[in-house]
């Protein structure tokens, strides 16, 4: 019976390490863009139709408790935001946005059919 070297399981460990870390770890689609929007709350924009100022309060309370705020630009499209380091609040450039229209400056992440907004620079309108 022939039996493999341990230099050359380590090899084969390698490089099933390195094939799980390249499919799981791939760079999506990047570009640098300039949207126009409203910061939103899409849980209760797209369950309850609730929005505008009206609904400041609720959205930013529910911000605040750790719910993900959105850019809805003018066409509607909704941009979830992703921060920009790990294990930090994507919510904080925005929090004082929630329910009002801004003009971000970020990185346009696509990824599974959703396009993210990684937000750099927040201008009120």
């Amino acid at each position: 019976m022939i039996r493999p070297s341990k230099s050359l399981i380590a090899l084969g460990i390698g490089v099933f390490l390195l094939s799980i870390s390249v499919t799981f770890g791939e760079t999506k689609d990047r570009k640098e863009v300039t949207i126009k929007g409203r910061v939103i709350d899409p849980v209760c924009l797209i369950t309850m139709n609730m929005k505008g100022e009206g609904h400041r309060e609720c959205a930013l309370n529910c911000a605040k408790a750790g719910e993900d705020l959105a850019l809805m630009d003018e066409k509607g499209k909704i941009y979830p935001i992703l921060p920009e380091k790990a294990v930090t609040n994507p919510n904080q450039p925005v929090l004082d946005y929630v329910e009002k229209t801004v003009t971000v400056k970020g990185t346009l992440i696509e990824s599974g059919g959703v396009s993210y907004i990684m937000i750099k620079e927040v201008k009120g309108s």
